[in-house]
Formats: structure tokens, sequence, C-alpha cells
């Protein structure tokens, strides 16, 4: 049996990330002959990001995989287009986020004019207010209000294959929601990467400063108004594209990380800041929305599942902020629960990929 695992060539993001760890994992520990399978691979380009290069996994272009009926290929929600292209192997979709999978096959090519008319709907004093710098916000908004209308009104169909992995609660429930049988879903928590948990065990509240970071990349336009609000006081560093270890040296010396947005799978960014030391203030969107998925203490999580729709007091917000910063060392005893959590994922994710392992070989 050889096992596929299909991820886009020269990507490093979270998802990635953890079809890596999956290959790593299935070959190293369990044995299992395992190979990365990349698409949109560039002719004589190696397709193995360099941020991947210590997982030392075998790979081959999506041409080369053998379809045999002995063999299985693992593709994340976002690549399902190519399942067609095989007859015989047994198939396994990873779903890392739900919300990226309907995005890439719901989006209607009238995506600019429901855009607009979203805009007039939900923030009419504020289109003429959109520029360059914060359109995003409101494309998010608007992805993420898509995304669940689309679900609710039974629009979303999941491709019939032999096995489901959930990323998340999240994503489990959702396929529960479209009729999967349970049985057929196995959860695959991955943790954070090495780098991260090596550099969160000697984390010192001492060295930490008046910081806050933020992660802007799938951030709600209230994230937005919020951090220009908290500029005026502090120093803010968005995480955005900063790299590894950029991150890492920034969330060593912040004490606050905010993640207001949406949040398609169990997201990283949040586990990362707390296994560094950071209160993190999230939403309760998607991956972070159940306690299972996303951990963090109530009183740190906001009820905004979408933007438009809370109604937010941003000097209540402020105020917090600006308590748990002169108050830090007392307010991270709260997240004690948590840090312990994430720093504890490795193990939790090698049972459940042992549990993956023995439902592969009933396939």
């Amino acid at each position: 049996m050889k096992v596929y695992i299909v991820a886009p060539a020269k990507v490093y993001t979270g998802g990635p990330t953890a079809l890596f760890q999956l290959c790593h994992a299935l070959r190293r520990v369990f044995g299992i002959d395992s190979y990365m399978a990349f698409y949109n691979m560039k002719t004589y380009e190696d397709p193995v990001h360099d941020n991947y290069k210590h997982f030392q996994c075998p790979w081959v272009s999506i041409d080369e995989v053998y379809d045999n009926i002995d063999n299985i290929i693992i593709v994340p929600e976002t690549a399902t287009f190519l399942l067609p292209k095989f007859n015989k192997i047994k198939k396994i979709i990873y779903w890392l986020a739900v919300d990226n999978y309907v995005l890439t096959n719901y989006v209607s090519k009238s995506r600019k004019l429901k855009f607009i008319w979203f805009m007039l709907k939900n923030y009419p004093s504020e289109i003429f207010n959109i520029n360059f710098s914060n359109l995003r916000f409101y494309l998010n908004s608007f992805y993420s209000s898509h995304v669940i209308k689309l679900i609710k009104r039974g629009r979303v169909k999941i491709p019939e294959v032999d096995l489901h992995i959930a990323q998340s609660n999240y994503a489990r429930i959702f396929l529960e929601s479209c009729c999967i049988n349970k049985n057929s879903i196995i959860l695959i928590n991955e943790p954070i990467e090495e780098e991260f948990l090596n550099a969160g065990k000697n984390v010192n509240p001492e060295e930490k400063y008046n910081i806050i970071t933020w992660n802007s990349r799938k951030a709600y336009p209230i994230a937005f108004k919020l951090v220009n609000l908290l500029r005026r006081r502090f120093k803010v560093i968005d995480l955005y594209n900063v790299g590894e270890r950029n991150m890492i040296k920034a969330l060593l010396t912040s004490k606050i990380f905010i993640d207001i947005g949406f949040h398609p799978g169990r997201d990283r960014p949040v586990r990362e800041a707390v296994a560094l030391g950071n209160l993190a203030l999230v939403n309760n969107h998607g991956g972070y929305y159940l306690r299972e998925d996303c951990p963090v203490p109530a009183g740190f999580k906001i009820k905004c599942y979408l933007d438009y729709l809370f109604e937010a007091d941003y000097e209540d917000i402020y105020k917090n902020i600006v308590l748990w910063i002169n108050n830090y060392e007392e307010y991270l005893k709260e997240f004690n629960e948590m840090r312990k959590f994430v720093l504890s994922e490795p193990q939790l994710f090698m049972k459940h990929v042992k549990t993956l392992v023995s439902k592969l070989d009933q396939l």
C-alpha cells in the first residue's frame, strides 16, 4: 500500500503544514510508504517549500500517482477537483478548512455584484471609506457570510469518497450536517510546528513588553478598527506574512494576541500565540467556536460570529485590553490550561494518526 498526500507546490501555510506533518508521521512512526503528491508544479522546480525540508518526505507529481486499488490518496478540501483523475485508488478528503472548500467551489462569477450589495446592506455608512488598505477586511466579512448562507441553504455537496479526515470538530459537525456517516469521519488534531513548541517551553514573562500582535489575514473590519484605536497607546505588530522566525520573535515579546475574523478551521495562530505566553482575544466563528477546538477562556472570546451583526463597544474592549496588559501575569494564569493542552498536542496527534492507520487497513 502506498499513501499519497496531495498538496500545492511551493506553498507554506497552515494547511500544507498539516499535510506534511501527516506524511512524516505515517512514514517515520507507523512505517507506511507515504509520499507527498504536488499539483501546480513548475517545470524543473523543487515543489517542497524550504520550511518543509526537515520533514524529509519523498514526493511525486500528481501525474505520477499510481492509480491502483491497493493505494490511497488523501486530498485537502481545496483540491477535490483532482479526485476525478483517479478511478481505482481509495480516496480520502482531509477537511482542513470548511470555509475554503465552499469558497473554492461555490463562489459565483457575480461575486463582485454580490459584494457591492452586501456592503450596501450591511455597511452603508462605510462603503465610501473602503480603500486598498482595508478592502480585504470587508471581503473577509462577505466571504464568511456567504459561506454560512450556502451551508444553511443546503447548497454545499460533498464528493463521494472512502473516508473523511476532520481537522476540527467544526469540520466534523459540518460533515455530519451534510449526511456523512460519523463512522466515516476521523478527527485529527495536528500540533503547531516544533519551532513554536520549543520556544513555548522557555517563555519568560519578564521579557514581555506592552506589545500587541494581531492576525490580519482573516480579520473582520471590527479587528481593523480596534487595532487602529489601540495603536494610539500601544505598539501593535501585524503578523501577516512576517515569516516563522519573526513571528516567534514577536510573540515572545508581546503580551496580547488578537485574532478576530473568520476561522475556516482549528487555526494555528491562536495556539502559537498562547504557547508563547500571550493572552488571546478571539471571536467565536467556525474553528474558534467550540471549546474543544479553541479552549480560550470565555472572557477572552467575544460573540462575533459575523462582523456586521456585532454591536461593538470599542471603548469597553479597549479598556479590557488595557486592564489585561497592566495585570498581564495575573490574567496569564487563566491560559495555563490551554497552554498545557497546546504543548501536549504532539502526543494527541499521534493517537489520532494511529486511529487513521487502523482505518486505512480496513478500506
